[in-house]
């Protein structure tokens, strides 16, 4: 049943692809498109969820399966796809679930924008759900795996929005304090971005404190949104 299920999506995809977004996609976000149909974003979510509900009878176990079926074709879409179906189990995620998320991550992710979906909305998910086990991602901040190391900061985001894993945040922006990736050093600005709305105090204390070893991309990112006040005392710090 799955694999007719993802041929016959797969067919739908290649009938919505448009060539002109593909190569603008390419161009705007520097994105390796080899296996990217050209399915603007809001068209494949609206074929994803029509076709959650030949698999949303079947146990968690094997929605997730289904899932993993579709992240295994290699093709962005079916991936955007996965992960919305894997979004809606969020609710009957158990804790033995983290290790099939994390090797989803670690083997499945490519590029950052298909990474920053799947870390915000079903990683990000599963820490609010087990805040318990979100200590895991300090492990992913020593990966090879320039998506995992990233991960480990955007899959912080959502928690830190709703006020959670402060800790750990500053934890996680440590680890990759001096990463050699620009992709990972903007992805903890961002996550200490999204603190500081709700501790800003926190925020502007750790940006002064390592104003001397911080990245200055990540720098500028965190104190974006501090009040005006402390926003402009952190750019007089920062030299």
């Amino acid at each position: 049943m799955i694999d007719q299920l993802i041929e016959s999506m797969l067919s739908e995809y290649e009938t919505l692809a448009d060539q002109d977004y593909r190569a603008l996609v390419r161009d705007r976000y520097q994105m390796d498109v080899s296996n990217f149909l050209g399915v603007r974003t809001p068209a494949i979510r609206k074929v994803a969820n029509r076709y959650f509900k030949a698999i949303k009878p079947l146990n968690i176990s094997l929605r997730l399966d289904a899932c993993e079926a579709l992240l295994e074709k290699h093709i962005y879409e079916l991936k955007i796809a996965a992960f919305q179906w894997a979004h809606r189990c969020r609710d009957e995620f158990q804790a033995d679930h983290l290790p099939v998320l994390t090797n989803w991550l670690d083997t499945y992710v490519d590029d950052w924008i298909d990474g920053d979906d799947f870390c915000i909305h079903v990683l990000g998910e599963f820490f609010v759900r087990f805040p318990e086990l979100a200590t895991q991602v300090i492990e992913w901040t020593e990966s090879p795996n320039r998506w995992m190391r990233r991960g480990s900061a955007v899959s912080l985001i959502l928690p830190a929005r709703q006020g959670h894993q402060l800790t750990l945040v500053f934890q996680v922006a440590d680890k990759l304090m001096a990463d050699d990736d620009h992709l990972v050093v903007k992805a903890y600005g961002w996550m200490l971005k999204e603190v500081s709305k709700r501790n800003p105090e926190a925020v502007f204390d750790y940006v002064l404190e390592h104003r001397k070893v911080m990245p200055r991309v990540a720098y500028r990112y965190a104190i974006e949104k501090l009040p005006e006040e402390m926003r402009r005392k952190a750019m007089s710090a920062s030299g």
